[in-house]
């Protein structure tokens, strides 16, 4: 089984060093992923995170979403695949299309409030009201707390905007109105001017990553701080998937071009956000545990790394090929952030 106890607690906290996590990720052999991998499902695969809640390693994204019947169906199709993680924001706009889903779900699966894993996001015009947009949020997901909320960018009111934001984030938190809360498209130097006042150390940096566009250095600085990687453009929005080298894996593998680049991600230790809404991709976009990338899958996808960046939000940045990665450990991660079956 994955690692847990103190693994989990000294990833959680940073007190385990990116050497030691890329030296325990090499004692695992590929046989002993598979195994896991069989044993585990888009419900059931975590990570911990340093707030002490497990967060789902895959969610369902929906990012430009409509606010309709739509998206309440692609997230009740998504519910009942075994998604149980939302990645949403009040820029999105369909937070109250999330919170319908969310409803009827509940009450007619069974399926408890608290087996579910949603996350929305304060927008950059809001990080001086921000206690007053977390009510909105609320009352437009119709819920009573939310699991994760993020600081959705930096913004350009500031950093002392961004410091009043985090502490009302953090107020919210000792009010049970949040469970955990991070940031989003923060670089090392932000991370670092929010770590030196903070009293709840962001739980997640949610930042685009896929292998055209891996984003290492930031990534292995955001986990040096004991924070864990959301990534979204997991698939590279699409614009890769013809690759000859992305298809000569899925057809080794039996899956889809981009079933491999979601796992991957995984692989990594990334949470990964797939967006889609239509059925058949959600559910296929789930189906990703029962099949491992080897090392030689591994060693070509990560030498992908192009400066492809999708997002207009985010720090720029990308690695050199190859440059941090062994085909052993299968990233910084190795696939060993901390993942869980429960």
């Amino acid at each position: 089984m994955p690692a847990q106890g103190a693994d989990a607690a000294g990833i959680a906290s940073g007190e385990i060093s990116v050497a030691d996590m890329k030296a325990r990720a090499a004692e695992k052999t590929t046989g002993a992923q598979a195994g896991e991998r069989r044993r585990s499902s888009v419900a059931t695969e975590k990570v911990k995170l340093n707030s002490g809640h497990y967060i789902p390693q895959v969610a369902l994204g929906v990012y430009k979403a409509p606010n309709d019947g739509t998206t309440e169906d692609a997230v009740k199709w998504a519910f009942e695949a075994g998604y149980r993680h939302v990645d949403s924001a009040a820029r999105y706009m369909n937070e109250e299309a999330v919170g319908r889903a969310i409803k009827e779900f509940v009450e007619k699966s069974g399926v408890k409030r608290e087996e579910l894993f949603i996350t929305s996001k304060l927008w950059d015009a809001d990080h001086e009201r921000a206690a007053e947009a977390i009510e909105d949020s609320l009352k437009k997901l119709q819920l009573d707390y939310i699991d994760l909320y993020l600081i959705h960018s930096p913004g350009n009111l500031g950093p002392d905007a961004r410091l009043k934001a985090w502490k009302d984030l953090e107020a919210a938190v000792d009010a049970g109105k949040i469970k955990s809360i991070g940031v989003s498209n923060f670089d090392v130097e932000e991370l670092d001017h929010l770590l030196a006042v903070a009293r709840i150390k962001p739980a997640v940096n949610q930042i685009e990553s896929h292998p055209f566009f891996q984003h290492e250095e930031l990534r292995e600085a955001t986990i040096a701080r004991g924070i864990h990687v959301q990534a979204y453009s997991p698939m590279a929005q699409g614009a890769a998937l013809e690759r000859e080298e992305i298809k000569a894996i899925a057809t080794k593998h039996g899956k889809s071009p981009a079933q491999v680049l979601l796992r991957w991600g995984l692989q990594i230790g990334n949470i990964i956000l797939p967006k889609s809404l239509t059925q058949s991709r959600i559910e296929a976009n789930a189906e990703l545990f029962d099949f491992t990338l080897d090392e030689d899958d591994m060693a070509i996808l990560n030498n992908l790394d192009e400066g492809m960046k999708m997002g207009k939000l985010g720090p720029a940045g990308t690695s050199a090929p190859g440059s941090r990665r062994s085909s052993n450990s299968g990233g910084v991660a190795g696939g060993k952030l901390q993942m869980t079956s429960s």
